[in-house]
């Protein structure tokens, strides 16, 4: 949540978010910095979905452990994709759109940022972030019915399936398509997240509770040495070149070589940030408890994820027409970054004291 924070505030403040598109809409970077400032948040999307896989894993077996049926189970899953979706519909969209009235004639985009392919009509509404995880976790509350097997293989198909089928000419297909796999301007939507590549994910996500589940916990040493698994199979992948890829480099720079598809996210893409974010999971276990104590921004931050994602896009877009005239330097994205964090830390804390006093069952719980 907190690295997210630093892509957010760069959009709204710097007005420099990168594009990493199927299509060839990729952003060519000059420079280190914005580039770095880009790819450290990489780890966010996958990291979110994957550990959601996992956790609806875990979910299921806490609540067998309090007597809970499956369809129980099964039926609170779905409720909460289908919050998840109204969030990202009636809350998550409005602030995200609002972007396009930050372009003023100073903003400096012109090798940051591409579109997705489009239809020519204009948008009114979007499948984004939370509209994705949403339907993606009621997917997952099915797919937890059928056990590991059938969670791998429906991994490996959602995989093969955003590596392979893609269109090459990077066309906009129907709206369905737009939503299930091909991304894009179709029919007054803008859809960034398709549902299949981000299954993928979260599929391989749920194998990963399940291996947590059967090893007590899972010591650092195994989680960090599945993370360099993954972070060298992605490595030997954007080596060959080829499938899963979606685009090769342009150049023989090591910017381009981790200059990878996030839209939808390729097997390179997904694999090399997850590997990295298990190997900050194993970094995180090991921290003295300090950390993990009830006033760490850590704990604050990690246990109101929604809260926090929702207040502090409304934070950085009001912050962001401060700037509405000519977009801030990048610079300036770090130290509105840290101000944001600070305010939105006693705000978190509140919510999270006030939602854990809340029965397992309340609705507050879920958010």
């Amino acid at each position: 949540m907190i690295i997210m924070a630093i892509d957010d505030s760069n959009a709204y403040v710097s007005r420099q978010h990168g594009a990493e598109f199927f299509n060839g809409a990729i952003s060519r970077y000059h420079s280190v910095f914005p580039f770095i400032t880009r790819l450290i948040t990489h780890l966010c999307a996958p990291g979110f979905c994957f550990l959601m896989g996992a956790a609806v894993v875990w979910f299921a077996a806490s609540r067998r452990g309090r007597g809970w049926t499956e369809l129980q189970i099964l039926q609170k899953l779905a409720a909460r994709g289908f919050a998840l979706f109204l969030v990202g519909q009636f809350l998550e969209n409005p602030v995200v759109l609002a972007q396009s009235f930050l372009k003023g004639p100073a903003v400096r985009l012109a090798t940051m940022s591409m579109p997705p392919p489009m239809d020519g009509l204009p948008s009114y509404w979007g499948f984004i972030k939370m509209s994705n995880l949403g339907v993606v976790m009621m997917a997952c509350s099915v797919l937890l019915r059928f056990g590991v097997r059938v969670w791998a293989v429906a991994g490996v198909l959602c995989v093969a399936a955003t590596n392979s089928l893609l269109p090459a000419d990077g066309a906009v297909g129907p709206l369905w398509k737009t939503i299930l796999l091909e991304l894009g301007l179709s029919g007054h939507m803008v859809g960034v997240y398709p549902v299949i590549p981000w299954l993928g994910v979260a599929a391989c996500g749920m194998c990963f509770g399940y291996w947590w589940k059967q090893r007590a916990g899972s010591s650092p040493a195994l989680v960090s040495g599945l993370g360099l698994a993954m972070v060298g199979f992605a490595m030997l992948v954007r080596f060959a070149g080829g499938w899963g890829n979606l685009q090769l480099p342009r150049d023989n720079s090591w910017i381009e070589f981790l200059n990878n598809v996030k839209y939808p996210p390729s097997l390179v893409f997904w694999t090399l940030s997850v590997g990295v974010d298990l190997l900050l999971l194993a970094a995180l276990m090991c921290l003295p408890g300090l950390y993990r104590s009830a006033k760490s921004p850590l704990m604050v931050f990690g246990q109101t994820p929604l809260f926090f994602y929702i207040v502090h896009l409304y934070l950085f877009a009001v912050t962001g027409f401060l700037f509405f005239r000519e977009a801030a330097p990048l610079w300036v994205t770090y130290p509105v970054w840290l101000g944001g964090l600070i305010l939105l830390y006693p705000v978190c804390a509140w919510y999270r004291q006030f939602k854990l006093a809340k029965a397992p069952e309340s609705l507050w719980r879920m958010f």
